[in-house]
């Protein structure tokens, strides 16, 4: 009884900052429908006008939208990892951060609000993805159970990719930096991995930082749940993908603690 009592006000300070995150967010209706509907524009305009060019025998597929799925999810979580970092940002920024911090809320619980507001917020983009991706004839060979581990992966990605954008908010001096660094690093990170063609097909030195890339494997995941089915690489991907989110947290973490 006295573990859950004491657990019970950082359960509060949970969903009071949650729901202000979510405030923020349904307040604004023309960004909240553009930052669910967005991102499945890529799948239907790049994946069209391109599947009819891409030699099935390098992509492992005759369905190159299939292929390209998981890249989808890959750059939306990037996005969305992005803009999920500029609220607290702004509140470093205006001096909210340190009004918040004078109060008696855990670092934790702010930390932990944001990033798990974000892995909702991209999960809710990726099942529309899902949902215009089978509109598209696009079949996960997985079936359902396959789809909520998509799911779970895209939650879990969003988790990394959003505390190591938030880390470099807190690092920063300021949005101008942030901005600058995100739009520079935001491509390069994705073409450097298997978003839009395999490994195996990238030149040698491409395919090395591929492999070093952590997007690669989430990628990959999904994708051999979307398109082959179940199998030990696909735990293995997990695995690397969970290790990896776990020492971002971490990182992220002892940064927030250090600025505040």
């Amino acid at each position: 009884m006295s573990t859950l009592r004491a657990g019970h006000p950082r359960l509060q300070e949970l969903a009071a900052l949650t729901r202000r995150w979510y405030l923020q967010l349904v307040r604004d209706r023309l960004n909240l429908g553009l930052t669910l509907l967005q991102p499945a524009f890529w799948l239907v305009f790049f994946g069209g006008a391109v599947r009819r060019m891409v030699d099935d025998r390098i992509t492992g597929t005759p369905d190159y939208v299939s292929f390209l799925l998981p890249g989808v999810v890959a750059f939306t979580a990037i996005g969305t990892s992005i803009s999920g970092a500029v609220p607290l940002l702004w509140d470093k920024e205006t001096g909210y951060l340190d009004k918040l911090m004078s109060m008696p809320i855990a670092r934790a619980s702010l930390l932990g609000s944001r990033l798990a507001f974000q892995a909702a917020v991209t999960v809710a983009q990726v099942a529309v993805i899902l949902l215009v991706a089978a509109a598209m004839g696009v079949r996960v060979r997985t079936g359902v159970v396959g789809v909520l581990v998509v799911l779970a992966v895209t939650a879990v990605l969003a988790v990394a990719l959003s505390a190591v954008f938030l880390a470099l908010a807190f690092h920063g001096p300021g949005h101008t930096t942030f901005f600058a660094v995100t739009g520079f690093v935001t491509l390069p990170l994705l073409f450097t991995s298997n978003a839009f063609v395999p490994v195996e097909a990238m030149p040698t030195w491409m395919a090395l930082v591929a492999r070093a890339n952590p997007l690669t494997y989430a990628i990959e995941a999904m994708r051999l749940l979307v398109t082959s089915g179940w199998g030990v690489p696909v735990v293995a991907h997990l695995v690397g993908l969970v290790g990896f989110t776990a020492l971002c947290v971490l990182l992220t973490y002892h940064r927030f603690r250090t600025y505040t």
